[in-house]
């Protein structure tokens, strides 16, 4: 993220109704949910029911040759075919019908996604389909509808433009290569230990080439020396049935990984300055600020009046909250951007999406799935009277009996400079934030959150609380902005397990204090992912319960995914300070994306890996830590209402 943030807003608060500032805390806050989305715009033109229709028929076909190649012909056909045409002919045709078969199947898969490179195959399969049915066994039937196909696909073109990966060196050198080596040393390995060392050829070169020649199924398996020993015999005829089967699995995997999306490049990270003006006018999104960190990608509108910020992960494209820009831009702006991910068979999804831009999502045909609820504290409302925030109350006088000061630096500055914080002010975060990385799942977090690293904190607002007594920081939190709302988001919270209670409550309500004196309008703390607030729907007219089938769906996470992360425990600490809710959403464009979209926000989240929630693979780096992860005796629990972490999901 880049080190120039500054103070959001130094100037007097803003009319709440401009703002879009609820009546009264507690109640759900949709800001701009009742102006008038962008006019929708009509999506390109996919082709889908042509690609539905040829994807069909070519699997078909294949699964024509697929039975063509193995089951009987009639014998009259053969009989009159073997005059003409050797024997080794008719088996590599069988072979090459068998292995044109499996292809088609792959090629369909393709054709169904609009892959241009399947649409080639798929030609080529078609036209050595015809002379090899007719040698098979002079199928004219299946000729014949290969011939069709054929001239259905040619007048088809314009419908298969998807770019795959493209066949480089690199991707040759790598699994391809290793793969083809294991098949030439599984060949020649073969070849010398039972053919030469059986007496099959009179040469180790001669057992090799025989052999090669059966990867396309040339010869019969079963034809082997019956002078030899009967388990000797079955290992041959096993082996050198083997082979083709080999052969085919290895053409069939090729063309899959032929198949994969294109390979994404890098296209305006220079341009992050541009972006972060856009931020600074339009960036209304908890997560918007995030767009400026270093392993987001952007696409820009074609007048570069808005903009898309994106990261790449496991070829899918996870943009970061809502477009940012005008509302006219976004709707032309969204067209361009699904027609770039088609072009390149790219999955995208909005990850934290509004609900005032579900309107424009759905025009395109897209799916919403409400993945949790972003809790807002207006400045000019909180406070710590009323029952609401009794638990609050409590906390912030407990930390305040114990003598917690809370130190601040601004974003922008340096908190480590002479005097600007306690001693050893870089040593006592880190050790705070150690303690709370000991026992969670998965280490630092890395999309849409910051990590703990000390040249980060100066780009954000820093709020600590420091223990004199103890002379230690108990606690800290991060702040990033959300310049449009003229606000800030919660970003890291963490503190010690044996910290003094109190001491998360003390700098949240020290924040939104100082926030209030600076003239800043709101607080977000950020995602509270899989809670569900009952109350209005964005964009609905009226109130809308909630479906049984999905809430059970999100009881069941919450409670199976607890081992991994404190989904209920952390939504009740929030809840503590009685925020207006804003629902978020994930939207994405097919349900068949869902899975690709999901495992790609895991990984991004989880840098180290997904083996990094399992438990064993972090018992090594737990074991030596179990000591100075036990609080010292007389300490009292710590309340898991209140968990030491305020980071989102």
């Amino acid at each position: 993220m880049r080190a120039v943030l500054r103070t959001v807003s130094r100037v007097a608060t803003p009319d709440p109704a401009s703002l879009g500032i609820p009546g009264s805390r507690g109640e759900r806050s949709v800001p701009g949910a009742d102006d008038p989305p962008p006019p929708p715009v009509r999506p390109p033109h996919s082709y889908t029911g042509r690609r539905v229709l040829l994807s069909l028929a070519v699997a078909v076909m294949g699964v024509i040759d697929l039975l063509s190649a193995l089951l009987s012909h009639p014998p009259e056909r053969l009989v009159a075919l073997e005059r003409l045409v050797p024997t080794e002919v008719l088996d590599s045709s069988r072979t090459f019908t068998l292995l044109a078969g499996s292809l088609l199947l792959v090629t369909a898969w393709g054709l169904r996604r609009g892959k241009r490179r399947a649409f080639v195959a798929a030609l080529f399969l078609c036209a050595l389909s015809v002379p090899v049915n007719l040698f098979k066994a002079f199928d004219v039937e299946e000729a014949t509808v290969a011939s069709a196909l054929m001239f259905a696909l040619g007048v088809s073109s314009e419908a298969f433009r998807v770019r795959s990966r493209e066949l480089s060196f690199m991707m040759l050198r790598s699994r391809a290569l290793w793969a083809v080596a294991g098949l030439i040393a599984y060949v020649a390995i073969g070849s010398w230990a039972l053919e030469v060392r059986f007496g099959m050829a009179h040469s180790f070169a001669v057992a090799f080439g025989d052999a090669f020649s059966r990867l396309f199924g040339v010869g019969d398996p079963s034809d082997v020396p019956r002078h030899m020993a009967v388990a000797q015999r079955r290992l041959l005829a096993w082996y050198l049935g083997s082979l083709p089967l080999l052969a085919l699995t290895f053409a069939v995997t090729l063309a899959l990984a032929s198949l994969r999306p294109a390979r994404h490049r890098r296209r305006h990270r220079a341009e992050a300055e541009r972006v972060e003006r856009l931020l600074r006018g339009y960036g209304a999104s908890s997560i918007a600020w995030f767009a400026l960190d270093d392993d987001v990608d952007y696409f820009f509108s074609r007048n570069e009046r808005a903009v898309i910020a994106y990261r790449f992960e496991s070829d899918v494209v996870l943009a970061i909250g809502d477009p940012v820009g005008p509302a006219e831009e976004l709707g032309p702006l969204l067209a361009e951007f699904a027609e770039f991910c088609r072009r390149h068979d790219w999955p995208f999804a909005f990850f934290q999406a509004r609900p005032e831009w579900l309107r424009l999502y759905e025009s395109f045909g897209w799916r919403a799935l409400h993945i949790g609820e972003d809790p807002v504290l207006w400045t000019n409302r909180f406070t710590l009277d009323g029952p609401a925030v009794s638990q609050v109350r409590r906390a912030v006088r407990k930390a305040e009996a114990a003598g917690l000061t809370v130190v601040q630096s601004p974003a922008g500055e340096d908190p480590f400079e002479p005097g600007a914080g306690p001693p050893g002010f870089a040593d006592e975060l880190r050790a705070v934030s150690d303690d709370w990385l000991r026992d969670r799942h998965g280490g630092e977090k890395g999309f849409c959150m910051g990590r703990f690293e000390t040249h980060r904190l100066r780009d954000v607002w820093l709020l600590a609380a420091w223990n004199p007594a103890a002379r230690r920081v108990e606690a800290f939190t991060t702040w990033v902005p959300v310049p449009a709302r003229l606000g800030w988001a919660l970003d890291l919270g963490r503190r010690r397990h044996d910290g003094a209670p109190g001491a998360m409550d003390l700098l949240v309500v020290r924040a939104v204090q100082a926030a209030r004196e600076r003239g800043d309008a709101m607080l977000s703390l950020s995602l509270s992912a899989l809670a569900m607030v009952a109350g209005e729907r964005a964009c609905d007219s009226e109130p809308q319960a909630a479906s049984p089938a999905p809430e059970r769906s999100r009881e069941f996470l919450m409670q199976h995914l607890a081992r991994f992360y404190d989904f209920k425990g952390l939504f009740r600490w929030k809840r503590r300070f009685d925020p207006a809710f804003e629902d978020r959403y994930l939207v994405y464009p097919t349900t068949l994306a869902l899975p690709r979209v999901a495992l790609a926000l895991i990984r991004a989240q989880s840098p180290a890996g997904l083996r990094s929630y399992l438990p064993w693979a972090r018992r090594s780096s737990a074991a030596g830590a179990v000591a100075a992860s036990v609080p010292p005796g007389g300490n009292e629990p710590v309340d898991p209402a209140a968990p030491g972490a305020a980071e989102s999901a």
